[in-house]
């Protein structure tokens, strides 16, 4: 089955050029200042008046008396008691003239965020958190009020961040045509895919293999991994292939690049695009071809026999136990997914596999790093106009970078080359702790584009995984993955109710039929199984979803 793609152009156009007094003391590497900072070219500004509190928009301080407004955020339990006394977020009240009273829950964020929400108890905004559902359910009644005519008139930095990707207004559009929350967007290289194949070079030279690069050459070294003693420690105690669990929950940690050479983009929902309908992976001849060549390699003994019972920290440590006994894993990135410097050195990202008639289809998403949970005004904030700027503020390029990694010229330090990259923590503090004391990091709002962290901050330690993906799987990208569907509440009660059954079903049968091989003898009555747990109301459901979503 040939997917026919339909491209989705994503204009990034890389945004460096307002800076100054709304954000950081320090520029970005060879960046002017500039006057007027987070102002566009065009005249969207208030008149502030002499009985207005406001001043002009793109002016700073937002207000000309101190204002104070109450904020929920989900802080993190390394956080100051009080964010406030983090500099970055004390530099913002100096330039905003805006007072920040946070909410700080931690741990109970969710539970203070709902009774919040259900009892109206609000603060004035909530930064991070509320969820599409909760926009959904609590714009339609007015506890969150909507924002596309507050940034239209005030907030030219998320104007400017609709600019550079203009995927991000439709993004965050409910079905309803309101924007009730701006964007969380961390668009960083490695964001692109999540589950790469990581082959143990080491055993590869010991056992003077090459390579593999093929479904066929991968299974005869895994057979060399299994029988020939690649870790020269005397012991028949090689794991040929680990993995975790879930077919579907930890998707990337187990098989999805072998689904992907068999054609298709794999992914937890089990949802892409073929022929410009939204199908279900699951049900593809291809996905049973799949299956079955997992089996070949789970009857043969090839892979790990605690796999499908593996938890997160249990496939960790076998990745990272010494002697290392792992000679191959699907996961997110060999520098976090290894902790042992030593074995993670021993890996090298495997180019994608060929098949013979199918085309390899890396299992990318349409805007990888982008959520929808970034900030939202609740009707009982009595000024949403001086909300909305605050909010704007952060959206600033630099001081989104700030508010995700921490102060310019203290966290992110400039090098030669004209690039910054985040300082190692004080003696004493982990890299968690130094950035929880800097920033509220991910915690909070911002947009930082793929461009910035090319050109501007560069995560080094993600070098390597970026510049595989660079080389070897960007021409297989999926150019027509399913976006990241916006339902309504009616479309979301039912895919909800659909996939409870459908999804444990999918995950049961296919680890079944990884173990026990009887797929070709069961695909029909599946596929009938599927059918009466409601596949069809499923692909209705998702269909005009998606078409609503491409035709905004």
């Amino acid at each position: 089955m040939k997917k026919v793609l339909k491209p989705i152009t994503l204009i990034l156009v890389f945004s460096l050029l307002f800076l100054a007094g709304c954000g950081s003391t320090q520029q970005p590497p060879d960046e002017p200042d500039t006057p007027s900072p987070g102002v566009d070219d065009t005249d969207n500004t208030q008149e502030s008046t002499e009985d207005s509190n406001l001043n002009p928009v793109g002016e700073y301080p937002i207000v000309k008396e101190k204002v104070t407004l109450k904020v929920l955020i989900p802080n993190d339990v390394n956080h100051p008691k009080d964010i406030n006394e983090i500099p970055i977020v004390q530099r913002a009240e100096e330039i905003t003239n805006v007072h920040i009273e946070w909410i700080m829950p931690g741990t109970g964020f969710e539970e203070k965020k709902s009774l919040m929400l259900a009892t109206g108890d609000l603060p004035d905004f909530i930064i991070s958190g509320v969820t599409e559902a909760e926009q959904i359910r609590y714009g339609s009644e007015g506890t969150l009020i909507p924002l596309n005519d507050l940034i239209d008139q005030y907030a030219p930095n998320l104007q400017k961040v609709f600019a550079t990707d203009p995927q991000v207004r439709p993004y965050i559009t409910a079905p309803d045509g309101n924007m009730y929350s701006t964007p969380r967007i961390n668009a960083g290289p490695w964001m692109r895919m999540a589950g790469i194949g990581a082959i143990n070079k080491t055993w590869l030279d010991n056992l003077g293999l090459d390579m593999p690069t093929t479904l066929d050459e991968f299974y005869d070294v895994l057979k060399a991994f299994k029988t020939d003693d690649p870790n020269e420690n005397g012991e028949a105690d090689e794991i040929p292939m680990t993995f975790n669990a879930s077919i579907s929950v930890n998707f990337y940690m187990g098989f999805s690049y072998f689904f992907s050479a068999f054609g298709f983009n794999p992914n937890t929902n089990h949802r892409d695009v073929i022929d410009g309908e939204v199908v279900l992976t699951a049900a593809l001849p291809q996905y049973k071809e799949a299956i079955k060549y997992i089996n070949k390699l789970y009857s043969e003994g090839l892979l790990d026999v605690e796999g499908f019972t593996n938890t997160i920290p249990q496939w960790s440590a076998k990745l990272a136990a010494e002697p290392l006994t792992v000679g191959y894993a699907t996961l997110w990135d060999l520098n976090d997914d290894i902790a042992n410097k030593n074995n993670a050195d021993q890996f090298e990202y495997m180019p994608p596999l060929k098949n013979d008639g199918y085309t390899f289809v890396a299992n990318n998403s349409l805007l990888p790093g982008y959520d929808r949970s970034g900030a939202v005004i609740t009707k009982a904030c009595e000024e949403p106009e001086v909300a909305i700027r605050y909010i704007d503020y952060i959206y600033e390029t630099n001081n989104s970078l700030e508010w995700i990694e921490g102060e310019i010229g203290e966290r992110l330090i400039e090098q030669p080359e004209g690039y910054y990259v985040i300082a190692d923590p004080p003696e004493g503090m982990t890299a968690q702790q130094y950035r929880a004391a800097s920033t509220p990091g991910g915690s909070a709002c911002w947009a930082v584009f793929e461009d910035t962290y090319r050109n501007v901050l560069r995560l080094t330690y993600t070098d390597r995984k970026v510049q595989f993906m660079d080389d070897y799987i960007l021409e297989h990208f999926d150019e027509d993955p399913c976006p990241p569907l916006f339902y309504s509440q009616e479309e979301a009660d039912a895919i909800n109710q659909l996939n409870v059954d459908m999804m444990a079903y999918i995950e049961r049968k296919s680890s079944e039929w990884i173990m026990n091989g009887t797929i070709d003898e069961e695909w029909d009555s599946y596929l009938n199984e599927l059918d009466k747990m409601g596949l069809q109301e499923w692909l209705k459901v998702n269909n005009e979803a998606y078409q609503r979503y491409i035709n905004q």
